[in-house]
């Protein structure tokens, strides 16, 4: 689920601005899916994706709209929903318009939790179909989105959806990854050493901690050989949400032997669970950096790299892509215990706390 951020940039009504717009609040084109763009007021306040259920009555359905439901209840505040099914380019079942039974289910029981079906198209291949016209059965031609306002205004803006959520590869080995390699062996690490490396670069820029780790190779050796120490790589997503200060307490806590006490908040945030509020500034430079670091990252420090972004990804409220980092990371090394349980905690669809909560959710940038 994504966030929208304060800039509304389409209309709620108007299928070619919708069509235009998902793609970008998703960060990819979704397939197979269910959109709902969830309404305050008049306002678009997120954007959640959903897999579509495999038939479009039965007990799959009615689990499916349980389960959107009882998300919906964590967000009071929600008052309408657009919608648009993406639907398989061959139909499910023999109908003329697709998934028009399962669209009727869901707006009885969205009308019953007092949230209203504002609008509801469906598109399949280059034809859509309008829910709500008198003649929903007879389709129209896809517009293209080339000239479309909304789509060339987050173009312009720096979006750029792709076909498929990425799943960590095509990041191009640096021409130096062989030097900090060699490095990161002859390395020993203190924890609170490391911390602070990581700390030091995440508050940096963008672009000044891409000139410090691609520059300094004992730096960026330091960050990579880090991720081997699991209390570090646990810590990394807690430190960049929380800070030095709690960080500390963690490790000091675990080290005097206070293990189950001392892990509590650190357990909790990485659930999502509580009243915290991300550093959402310094959350989305560690993934730029971790990104980065899948330039010269190999063994457990790459699959320890995808674990983080996954999970930030996780967090943000977007788990269509979190999962496929994780998928990535089983594949390469079914072995790797963290993955796997991520994989495990990510799929049951558990979302954190602060994704429904409006004050506190991840907000994409489209400025």
């Amino acid at each position: 689920m994504t966030t929208t951020p304060e800039r509304q940039p389409l209309s709620l009504s108007k299928c070619e601005d919708i069509l235009a717009y998902v793609p970008h609040a998703l960060g990819f084109h979704p397939q197979d899916s269910a959109v709902l763009m969830l309404i305050d007021g008049d306002q678009l306040e997120a954007t959640l994706r959903v897999d579509l259920p495999k038939e479009e009555d039965g007990s799959e359905c009615d689990s499916w709209i349980t389960q959107v439901l009882h998300l919906l209840k964590r967000m009071a505040h929600i008052q309408g929903v657009v919608l648009v099914i993406y639907a398989p380019e061959q139909p499910v079942a023999a109908s003329a318009t697709p998934y028009a039974n399962f669209v009727s289910e869901l707006e009885q029981a969205l009308n019953a939790q007092k949230v209203v079906l504002r609008h509801s198209w469906c598109r399949q291949g280059q034809l859509v179909w309008d829910y709500e016209s008198d003649d929903f059965a007879t389709p129209t031609q896809v517009r293209s989105v080339e000239t479309n306002e909304t789509h060339l205004s987050l173009v312009f803006a720096g979006s750029a959806p792709l076909d498929v959520p990425w799943d960590g590869s095509g990041i191009p080995e640096w021409p130096q990854a062989a030097e900090i390699l060699k490095i990161i062996s002859n390395q020993q690490h203190n924890v609170v050493h490391c911390l602070e490396a990581w700390l030091q670069t995440m508050d940096l820029s963008q672009a000044e901690a891409q000139e410090w780790i691609h520059n300094d190779h004992d730096h960026a050796a330091l960050l990579l050989g880090s991720l081997d120490v699991k209390i570090v790589r646990d810590l990394l997503p807690y430190l960049a949400g929380e800070g030095f200060e709690a960080s500390l307490d963690v490790l000091f806590g675990v080290m005097r032997g206070d293990h189950e006490a001392a892990a509590t908040p650190l357990t909790n945030y990485l659930l999502g669970r509580g009243w915290h509020a991300p550093d959402w500034q310094r959350i989305d430079r560690l993934w730029l950096v971790s990104r980065d670091l899948l330039g010269v990252a190999k063994g457990n420090s790459r699959q320890a790299l995808l674990c983080i972004l996954a999970w930030i990804e996780w967090a943000r409220g977007r788990g269509t892509m979190a999962l496929r980092l994780l998928g990535r990371a089983v594949e390469e090394n079914p072995n790797y215990e963290l993955s796997k349980l991520l994989q495990k905690l990510m799929s049951h669809g558990i979302m954190p706390e602060w994704a429904t909560d409006q004050l506190r959710a991840w907000r994409a940038n489209f400025s």
